[in-house]
């Protein structure tokens, strides 16, 4: 056998050539270093990124744009049925307008009642005028006839004629007589009067039922919420209608966990976002913090400001948050007229009353600044 068909033809090659050791060896391939230079250039870059760049820290929270941070309530003062609604969500409306009518049922009857206090009264009063009138009528001749009497009488007693006791009984009489006439007229009066006292207090009755069923807005601005409908009873004090101030601008009512909320200051920047608006499209509203309260919210303030229950536990859960209230900065160049992270935000207007959450930035630090202590504590430097 040929012992060159043992051995592969490119190692016989290989053995049968010289050692190449003028060539220098090729350790690594040129894209191996092309990998390590950009390696190298990313952590440069990281370096210098954890020096002059910044991590912004934030907390969040849940809130709604409002109107001037409040809205106002306008409640019935009486109580009563609701007769008829005039309003509904979204209307506009002036201060007085009527906004309700209620039907009061109690004050109606009680003026019918009046009413027939005053028809039966009159009626008496008419009967009796016409028989006390007569007997005055009676009273007055019989006093000229006392009055011709006396004179005679007087007459005769000059003369002798006629005792002295006798011209004083007629005078007497005459007395009474005239007695009988004051107290006729005083009794004529007193019916009269107690007719006009009734008819005065019918009167003042009727002015509060047409005042009264009337329910009128105090002020101007557009319903936010109408909370009652035609047919409910309604009691004094019960809230009808929500409306929001149309002169105002809309800030956001923030609500954020005590814990985090005290991190909280004015003049921090706030990124928020309405749930009507798509962030990831269109950015956040950008703010500024106006004010944050020292001591989480009670629930008597969360329902000055939020009017809901169920919206309360929405947007706070159980726990008493601290309530921070939004400047939103306008910018008349968007659609919307605010200010948003990116582009030009959305191509609609914003309206108050939607439910929104929020960013606020509390903190911002390099990102060194993590790094070091884990490196004194690897090292062992306090």
């Amino acid at each position: 056998m040929d012992p060159s068909r043992l051995f592969r033809k490119a190692a016989l090659e290989k053995l049968a050539s010289p050692e190449r050791l003028d060539e220098m060896m090729q350790i690594t391939s040129p894209i191996g270093w092309l990998a390590m230079i950009a390696v190298g250039c990313g952590l440069v870059a990281l370096v210098i990124w954890s020096v002059v760049g910044t991590i912004s820290i934030k907390v969040t929270g849940k809130g709604m744009l409002i109107r001037g941070g409040v809205v106002f309530d306008i409640a019935s003062t009486t109580e009563g049925t609701l007769a008829e609604v005039l309003v509904k969500p979204g209307d506009h409306i002036v201060k007085d307008e009527v906004i309700a009518r209620l039907d009061r049922p109690s004050l109606r009857l009680k003026i019918q009642n009046v009413r027939e206090d005053v028809s039966r009264l009159s009626g008496q009063g008419r009967r009796q005028s016409s028989a006390q009138r007569s007997l005055l009528v009676r009273y007055q001749t019989q006093a000229g006839e006392l009055r011709e009497k006396i004179t005679k009488q007087a007459e005769m007693v000059e003369r002798g004629l006629l005792t002295n006791s006798t011209l004083m009984r007629t005078r007497a009489e005459l007395t009474a007589n005239e007695q009988a006439q004051a107290q006729l007229r005083a009794q004529q009066a007193g019916t009269g009067n107690k007719v006009e006292d009734v008819r005065q207090q019918l009167s003042e009755l009727e002015n509060e039922l047409e005042a009264t069923s009337k329910i009128v807005s105090p002020f101007s601005g557009r319903i936010v919420e109408v909370s009652m409908e035609t047919g409910d009873l309604v009691g004094a004090g019960s809230r009808l209608v929500t409306l929001e101030s149309e002169d105002a601008p809309i800030t956001a009512m923030v609500y954020i966990p005590a814990a985090e909320g005290k991190k909280v200051r004015p003049g921090m920047e706030v990124y928020v976002s309405p749930t009507t608006i798509r962030a990831e499209e269109y950015g956040f509203m950008v703010g500024i913090v106006e004010t944050a309260s020292d001591y989480p919210v009670t629930p008597e303030g969360l329902r000055r400001v939020l009017r809901n229950q169920r919206l309360i536990e929405e947007l706070t859960g159980e726990s008493a948050p601290i309530e921070v209230r939004v400047t939103l900065i306008e910018d008349p160049e968007t659609p919307s007229g605010f200010k948003w992270s990116s582009s030009e935000g959305p191509p609609m207007k914003v309206f108050s009353g939607t439910i929104c959450s929020a960013n606020v930035t509390v903190e911002t630090k390099k990102p060194i600044s993590y790094v070091l202590p884990l490196v004194r504590k690897t090292v062992g430097v306090s």
